[in-house]
Formats: structure tokens, C-alpha cells, sequence
């Protein structure tokens, strides 16, 4: 705004600063005689919607990039760059574990990254550090599986007998079991998050809030057990641990009126449209914790697919039998897998993110920060 008085004219600039750099503005103007600063706080005084400045370690910027297609973290939420950073490439190296192929891939994104800038390389390299690690893991180099010894398994092959269900391909269940730990990870940030927004249905009745971690916590600790030959649980814990919270969820709309004290009907819309609702939400609920659950299955079964696809360059090669490889082929099938299995795995990583982990703990309906004068102005 611009206002005119009889010998001055005064400029009035209003918008949001981070706070450390308004102590060094209020430090510049501090003997500037026609310069004032109103600072006011973001509390509940402040009826704008703060925007969102994103602040990471510089190893985890690239990152930054799946943040934002997804949406910027809004004020009051938590900032999901370094959980997508670590679950990203770690879900990315079991997928596509191969030593030699994610030394190049770790090589060529750090080039491009440093020469180049662009943030997509920036994720490749640190997904090829993890494909290294597990290409060890698994004692894969290039596609043979005789040139280093796999320090875990090796994923086409490794088998476990699991009770009730006889033998399974043991990376399956280490995918699955992944998978409910990262599903009960999403929970508690989702807590955390409504902690922060002072949200009590998010807090404790929702089905990602504490009463869903207790009921799908329960049923991750009842399938250990199963599985690893101890007994069914006792009746009374059945009740505590799987019907209470499923009542809570059930629920949750009355018991937020009257946590939150509020005014009004318990139950809007009659009770029999209240049961009704919530009966089908609750199959809902429990469709998505089962389907949300064996979604991490294809992180196990792009494992052995990348074994399997290997074995046919080398077949093809004629290097399967320990016979003299073709050289060219062997090349060519690689740069072939690496390309296009690198951009399947790498699109079915970022899906496994968004729909599986996301949805449960991030609404990212934030609005970036736009500085007024860029840094190099």
C-alpha cells in the first residue's frame, strides 16, 4: 500500500518472514529513523493461513521434489521429506537389488546431480547406495549370483515354513511384515500430527489415530505369535484390543462432541442412519488395513522378479550354465533392466508412498512461501 502525507510518502509492505530472518531485518533498520516493523505472531490472533517454508538437510533436498507433487506440508504439519528420503531408497534397494547395477545407478545420479542439478538424479543415487547394500545382501552383481556370496539370501529361492500356511517365498514375509511395521510408523505420525492441529477425533478415534494403532497393533502382535507357534490370545484380550477399538472408531463422531464439549446432537441423522453408516465404515476399515497390508507384497515379489529377469539376459547370454557369456548381450540386457525395470520399480516405490503411507498421515494442503526479492536480487 502507498499513503501520502503532506511532506512524506510512506510505503506499507505486509507478509510473512521466517523468524530468524526478522531478527536480522529488526537488526538492519535498527537506526533507521523512517523504517518501522510491526511483527505479529502465528497464533490463533492470525486469521491468514501461514505458508509453508520447507527447511531439510542438504542430503535430503531431492526429495523435496515427491513432497511437492504431492502437495507442501501446510503450517501445523509435520514435514514428510526425510521419511520419504529413507523409506523411499531403503523400499527402492530391496526391489532392485543388484551390487553392479546400483553402483551405476549411484554413480551417474551423483554426476548429473553435481553437474547438472537436477533433483531427480540426486533420488537415483541415494536408491543406487541401496541397491548396492542389498545386492550384497542378496549376492547379486550384474545378475550373477556366483560372483559374491549373498550375506542374507537369495530372493528366488530362500523359502520359511509359516504355520497353517506351509512354505513361502521368504521375502515375501519379510515384505509383509515391512509393511505393517511402516503402516504402524504412518500411524503415529498421524498422531503426531494431530497432536500438533489439536484434533481429537485424529488424535484418538479415527481409524489411523491411537485407537486404530491399539486394533491393528493387536492383530500385527497376533499374527507374530501365530506364526511363530504360540497360542491364540485370551478371550479378555480379544475384547480389550480388538472390540473396544473397533467401538471407539465406530463411534468416534459422538465421542469427539463430547471430548470437545460441544453443542448439539450426539448423532445427527437418526440412529438407524448412524448404524448403518457406520457399519459399512467399519468394513471399510477393515478392507483397507488388509488390502493397505499385502499392497507391500509387490516389494517382495519385485525382488524375485528382478532375480528372475537377470537369469533370462544371462540365459540369453549363454552365462546361465558357467558356459563362455556373450559379452554384448550381457551389456545390453543390463542397460535394459537398469532403464526400465529402474523406472517400474522407481514409479511403484512413489505409488507405495503416496497411497499407502501418505493417506494415513499427510494432508500437504499447504501454500508455499514465496519470497518477495530472490536472494541473487
Amino acid at each position: 500500500a502507498c499513503t501520502k502525507a503532506q511532506t512524506d510518502t510512506f510505503y506499507i509492505l505486509c507478509g510473512w518472514m521466517a523468524e530468524d530472518d526478522i531478527e536480522n531485518f529488526q537488526k538492519d533498520i535498527a537506526d533507521d529513523t523512517k523504517v518501522f516493523c510491526v511483527v505479529q505472531g502465528n497464533g490463533k490472533d492470525v486469521m491468514a493461513k501461514p505458508p509453508t517454508k520447507l527447511k531439510n538437510p542438504k542430503i535430503f533436498k531431492p526429495y523435496e521434489m515427491y513432497v511437492k507433487m504431492y502437495g507442501l506440508p501446510n503450517y501445523r504439519e509435520m514435514d514428510p521429506t526425510i521419511f520419504v528420503a529413507i523409506t523411499y531408497s531403503f523400499i527402492f534397494g530391496i526391489m532392485f537389488g543388484d551390487a553392479g547395477q546400483g553402483i551405476c545407478l549411484m554413480i551417474g545420479g551423483l554426476l548429473l546431480y553435481k553437474y547438472k542439478h537436477v533433483a531427480l538424479a540426486g533420488i537415483i543415487a541415494a536408491a543406487g547406495v541401496f541397491s548396492t547394500f542389498f545386492g550384497i545382501m542378496f549376492g547379486s552383481f550384474f545378475g550373477f549370483e556366483n560372483v559374491i556370496p549373498a550375506v542374507w539370501l537369495k530372493p528366488k529361492t530362500a523359502m520359511s515354513k509359516l504355520p497353517g500356511i506351509g512354505s513361502i517365498n521368504t521375502i515375501m514375509v519379510c515384505a509383509v511384515a515391512f509393511g505393517m511395521f511402516l503402516i504402524l510408523l504412518t500411524m503415529i505420525l498421524h498422531i503426531i500430527n494431530a497432536i500438533r492441529q489439536h484434533d481429537t477425533m485424529e488424535k484418538f478415534f479415527d481409524t489411523n489415530s491411537l485407537a486404530g494403532f491399539v486394533f491393528y497393533g493387536s492383530i500385527v502382535v497376533t499374527i507374530v505369535l501365530l506364526m511363530t507357534g504360540h497360542s491364540f490370545p485370551a478371550v479378555w484380550m480379544i475384547i480389550v484390543f480388538f472390540v473396544l477399538p473397533l467401538i471407539v472408531m465406530f463411534c468416534k463422531e459422538p465421542l469427539t462432541k463430547l471430548v470437545d464439549k460441544r453443542k448439539g446432537k450426539l448423532v445427527e441423522g437418526g440412529v438407524g442412519m448412524f448404524i448403518v453408516q457406520g457399519f459399512f465404515e467399519m468394513f471399510e476399515v477393515l478392507l483397507s488395513y488388509f488390502s493397505n497390508t499385502l499392497s507391500f507384497v509387490r516389494i517382495g515379489a519385485f525382488a524375485v522378479s528382478h532375480a528372475a529377469m537377470m537369469g533370462v539376459v544371462l540365459m540369453l547370454a549363454g552365462a546361465e550354465n558357467g558356459g563362455s557369456p556373450n559379452w554384448i548381450a550381457i551389456v545390453l540386457g543390463n542397460l535394459f533392466v537398469m532403464g526400465m525395470e529402474g523406472l517400474i520399480v522407481g514409479i511403484q516405490v512413489l505409488r507405495l508412498e503416496y497411497y499407502e503411507m501418505f493417506s494415513r498421515f499427510y494432508k500437504g494442503d499447504g501454500k508455499p512461501f514465496t519470497p518477495f526479492l530472490k536472494k541473487k536480487e
